[in-house]
């Protein structure tokens, strides 16, 4: 399963220290209760929203390896060190910075001259996209272009609703070429954007259910207040915190800035309670 956060969001939620101890100093717990959590919200929202663009992989960049639009990555290398040969493209943190090396170096202490500077240390970058991502309830005419799942396209044919790449939409937008980079620094404009594209109400939401478990694994019968009301309210009904959040995205009560499910040709998805009959009747996405 993608993993959506990284280790520095907790810090936005918990101090250091006091999650390293309960975790007990073993990062693996804290990594399968965090996976637990992720599963925990797409049981939700999986009816109604498309998981896959949610909860995307976060990943530290890496100059050898390939991205496509939308991916999402952070800023970190291993700490300088004075003992060290560095190659070409090497990358590093010093002083709360990420850099590369531009020629490589000698063993020798740090010398500014030989570094070409990324950004700040966890900042993030994802991939922008080369055109507007294709949306079912657009009219595209002949010669527009579009991106939809890691390829681009341009309209052969005017159309609404054709899915590019689905069968039978060749005429209409021919097979698409492939979009993806490798080997390009986050500092290039032209295909990385400067932020952090994932929906931050979920990122929360992740890091208080994951909190909220931790904890239950310590002493379920003295979990703290503040993980209780952030997780379900504090109430019997769940009417609160991330538990409510969710359960009002699945009934239809919330519309959340997530992205839809895209439909497919000539079919429709109907969402909502099952024990709502007026809901489960009238909420259709298409």
């Amino acid at each position: 399963m993608a993993r959506l956060l990284i280790d520095n969001d907790y810090l936005k939620v918990i101090q250091s220290d006091n999650l390293d101890q309960i975790i007990s100093d073993n990062n693996q717990i804290k990594l399968d209760m965090e996976q637990a959590a992720q599963s925990e919200m797409i049981s939700y929202i999986t009816q109604r929203y498309d998981i896959s663009k949610i909860f995307t992989n976060t990943t530290k960049y890496s100059h050898t390896a390939t991205y496509y639009g939308n991916n999402l990555v952070y800023l970190d290398g291993t700490a300088f060190s004075a003992s060290t040969v560095y190659s070409t493209n090497d990358i590093v943190s010093y002083s709360g910075s990420v850099y590369y090396s531009t020629a490589g170096s000698v063993a020798h202490a740090w010398n500014a001259s030989e570094w070409t500077l990324l950004g700040t240390q966890y900042s993030f970058f994802y991939v922008t996209l080369p055109y507007d991502e294709w949306d079912y309830y657009t009219e595209y005419a002949v010669g527009d272009h579009v991106w939809y799942a890691n390829k681009t396209y341009t309209c052969a044919t005017a159309c609404e609703g054709i899915v590019p790449g689905a069968t039978g939409s060749t005429s209409f937008w021919g097979s698409g070429t492939n979009y993806d980079i490798t080997a390009i620094y986050p500092i290039d404009t032209t295909k990385w954007t400067v932020g952090d594209n994932r929906n931050q109400q979920v990122v929360l939401y992740l890091l208080d259910i994951t909190l909220y478990h931790l904890h239950s694994r310590i002493n379920p019968r003295n979990i703290p207040d503040l993980r209780k009301e952030r997780y379900d309210g504090n109430s019997p009904n769940q009417t609160g915190g991330a538990i409510g959040w969710l359960k009002k995205v699945a009934s239809g009560d919330v519309n959340a800035d997530l992205p839809n499910i895209q439909p497919q040709q000539g079919m429709s998805i109907r969402w909502g309670s099952a024990n709502d009959s007026n809901t489960q009747s009238n909420n259709y996405l298409w």
